[in-house]
Order: structure tokens, then C-alpha cells, then sequence
């Protein structure tokens, strides 16, 4: 009898316990479905993507344009590597270019010369041809003039072969300065588009590595709020939602916004993770949020974004 009694006892717990369970659970949905405003973090960032910067070559900087939060303009220097070495190395190629120039003027002087020289004893020989006719002249002489005439002749065919040699000679070397300007340019960091010098990151004397950026350059464009919304809440937010922006922790607004974009996918990485492996179960919907007072914003500021999710919220 004390058996079933436990039994019936037993049950009734596990009975209270299955309708306290499941009462909870129905009032967390009701919660859940009851929400008016959404908070998720963020971070002000530039519409556009941000570049980061680094030189063609290593080299030590030698002069610096820009600083930070400068606007540039696509192909503006931003500082210029040393390039001694490089300037005199093209400063030698053109002085070999305007030596090699002189010389093909040179032997094209040599050629008007020579075919002068090699008309005249034409010239000549046709007159030495008709006295050696009448016999007024010998045939030594009308030989000797016929000789000197065909040396004329060769000097030109000369002169011009080495006219042609000078010229294939003046290409290659025209060719080594193309190849010396580039090298160069490389010494000369420019700006690849038209935006906001975000921060550098070298000094005047110091090492720049091919390898690593030393500038971050925001594209031209809006500032916005990208914000990250846990996976709980994320079907909720849809575009056009209205929302505010203010700073980690306050309650104070720094501007409101309208939400533009909503991911399609759900992510584990936080905008706040630096560290590409790190495991974490969290999933996060990813939002972007068109600011009504950018100009108050500072690029990178860590915010919470209050999204509200019916037009009534406040």
C-alpha cells in the first residue's frame, strides 16, 4: 500500500514539474513575441570598404604627404620611399640616350657626305668615260675614278648599317629607362582611390615592409552603424525598421537611423573578434543601418543599436 502511494506521489511531482516546464517555456514565447525594440552592438564604419595600404617595395620613407584624416584623391602621393639609386640610375640611361642620339645624327651626317663625295666622282667618272672615248685621257685614270667612285658607294651602305645598329642600340636602352621609371614609380605611394586617410602607421626615416600595410584609407562615401543582432531576434529585423544609435552602455542617443541592409545568413564571428579560429556558439545577424546625423560619429566607435520593431516603439 505504501508502494503505491510513493508511485502516485511520484507522479503527481513529475506532473507538476512537466506543467511548471512547460509554462515557462510558453511564457518565454509570449515574451519573445511581445518584444518591441531589439539591441545589438556595433560599430561606426564608412559605407565603403576600408583599404589597407602597404608599398610595392620595402624601403626607408623619406617624405610624407598626408596625415591622418586628410582627404586624397585617387593617384595623390601619400609618401615617397628613398630613390637615390633609382634617380641615378636613370639619370645615366639618359645621358647614354642623348650619346646614342648624337651618334646616329653623326652617321647620318656621314652618310650626306658620303653620297656627295660619291656623286661628284660619278660625276667624274662619266667625264673621264668620254675623254678616255676621244682618247684624250688613259684608262689608268678613268680606273683609278671608277675605284674612288665604289669606295664613295660603300661608305654609304656603311654609314647606313651603322645607323641601324645605333638605332637597335637606342631602342634597348630606351626600353631599360621604361623598365627604370617603374622601378621608380614603386618608390612613390599613391593613393589608389578618392577617400580619407584613416590612420598611418610609419614615421619619416623609419622602414616601410612590402609586406605590411601602413596606412588604412576609408573609400569615399556615408557613414553607417553596422550593427550585429543575436540569432534569437534576428527574423524580426527587416528593412526600413527605424533605429537608434547611442553609445555602449548609455542611455543617451547619438542619432537615430533607418536599417538598409539584413544579412541572409547568420555568422559566428563577432565584429568585436579579432581572432579568426576562435570557437564560439553564438550566431549573429549582421545589419547595416543608414545614420540621420553621420557628421556626429566617429568611425570605429563601439554602439548599440536599438532597433524598434513595431512604429509605435519608442
Amino acid at each position: 500500500m505504501k508502494t503505491i502511494l510513493y508511485f502516485v506521489i511520484f507522479g503527481s511531482l513529475l506532473t507538476s514539474c512537466g506543467k511548471k516546464k512547460s509554462e515557462e517555456k510558453t511564457s518565454k514565447v509570449v515574451k519573445i513575441a511581445d518584444v518591441t525594440q531589439v539591441v545589438g552592438i556595433g560599430k561606426i564604419e564608412p559605407e565603403n570598404e576600408v583599404i589597407q595600404l602597404s608599398a610595392e617595395v620595402s624601403g626607408i620613407v623619406e617624405k610624407i604627404n598626408v596625415q591622418e584624416n586628410d582627404s586624397v584623391k585617387k593617384g595623390q602621393t601619400i609618401l615617397i620611399l628613398k630613390h637615390g639609386i633609382e634617380a641615378a640610375n636613370i639619370a645615366e640611361i639618359k645621358s647614354q640616350i642623348s650619346t646614342q642620339s648624337a651618334q646616329i645624327k653623326a652617321n647620318e651626317i656621314n652618310i650626306e657626305l658620303a653620297k656627295i663625295k660619291y656623286e661628284n666622282a660619278n660625276a667624274e667618272l662619266r667625264k673621264l668615260k668620254k675623254l678616255r672615248a676621244d682618247g684624250a685621257e688613259t684608262q689608268q685614270v678613268v680606273d683609278n675614278a671608277e675605284s674612288a667612285t665604289k669606295t664613295y658607294l660603300a661608305d654609304i651602305v656603311q654609314q647606313k648599317a651603322l645607323v641601324e645598329v645605333s638605332r637597335r642600340k637606342l631602342a634597348e636602352i630606351k626600353k631599360q629607362i621604361k623598365v627604370s621609371n617603374e622601378t621608380l614609380k614603386q618608390r612613390f605611394v599613391n593613393s589608389p582611390i578618392d577617400g580619407i586617410v584613416l590612420e598611418l602607421s610609419v614615421l619619416i626615416g623609419g622602414v616601410v615592409n612590402s609586406q605590411t600595410p601602413f596606412a588604412q584609407l576609408a573609400a569615399g562615401g556615408k557613414t553607417i552603424a553596422v550593427c550585429e543582432i543575436d540569432e534569437m531576434f534576428a527574423p524580426k529585423i527587416k528593412v526600413e525598421q527605424r533605429a537608434i544609435i547611442r553609445n555602449a552602455g548609455n542611455s543617451d542617443t547619438l542619432s537615430g537611423g533607418t536599417v538598409y541592409f539584413v544579412s541572409t545568413f547568420l555568422k559566428k564571428k563577432s565584429l568585436f573578434t579579432d581572432q579568426a579560429g576562435e570557437k564560439e556558439d553564438r550566431r549573429v545577424r549582421e545589419i547595416k543601418i543608414r545614420l540621420d546625423n553621420p557628421q556626429k560619429m566617429l568611425l570605429n566607435t563601439r554602439i548599440e543599436c536599438v532597433i524598434l520593431l513595431s512604429k509605435n516603439a519608442k
